[in-house]
């Protein structure tokens, strides 16, 4: 019988079951998929387990009366050609598994290397970019250089006397004169 079987005929479930053989290490085998089988003995101890726990005896309490039957782990049943061509078939998809990771490492091992060389790219560029502007910079402060000493230059010499400020000068001569001039 299967855990499932089990577990229906003792009214609990399948997990219950396999808690039980665990922590009371009960003797119970086991198939080539690990799955637990039960003998009617088996089932008779569960059973004695499932009514010493309805009376209330906490599980490490339990009395499991010693068996003759030890716990020998798997069952090793004959292999038939059906199971042989079903291991087969897992080994091949294995196989296939085995290489689509291998691949998928390959190509995630590309992406990281064209990641590097873009990063790479990008930096060069950017620094490429900063050097230029640096240098526009350093023009554009050598013109503002030249320009503040040019205007320093220009605003050092005397303003030379336009000929529009002299016309100013003599048409105000012009009207006092005109006031002491006498007329003849």
């Amino acid at each position: 019988m299967n855990t499932n079987m089990v577990a229906s005929e003792l009214g609990v479930s399948a997990k219950t079951v396999q808690r039980w053989v665990k922590q009371l290490n009960l003797p119970a085998e086991r198939n080539e998929l690990g799955h637990y089988s039960f003998t009617a003995e088996d089932v008779k101890l569960l059973k004695s387990v499932q009514k010493q726990i309805s009376e209330g005896t906490a599980i490490q309490n339990i009395h499991v009366p010693q068996s003759t039957k030890k716990r020998t782990g798997f069952i090793v049943q004959k292999t038939t050609g059906d199971t042989e061509r079903r291991i087969e078939l897992l080994e091949q998809k294995l196989d296939i598994l085995l290489q689509q990771k291998q691949d998928e490492n390959e190509i995630l091992s590309r992406i990281e290397e064209l990641e590097r060389q873009l990063k790479q790219k990008a930096d060069e560029g950017v620094s490429y970019q900063l050097l230029q502007h640096r240098r526009e910079m350093d023009d554009i402060l050598a013109d503002l250089q030249s320009l503040t000493s040019q205007m320093q230059e220009f605003t050092a010499q005397p303003i030379p006397e336009t000929a529009a400020a002299a016309e100013k000068n003599k048409s105000r001569k012009k009207p006092l004169l005109s006031l002491f001039k006498f007329q003849t």
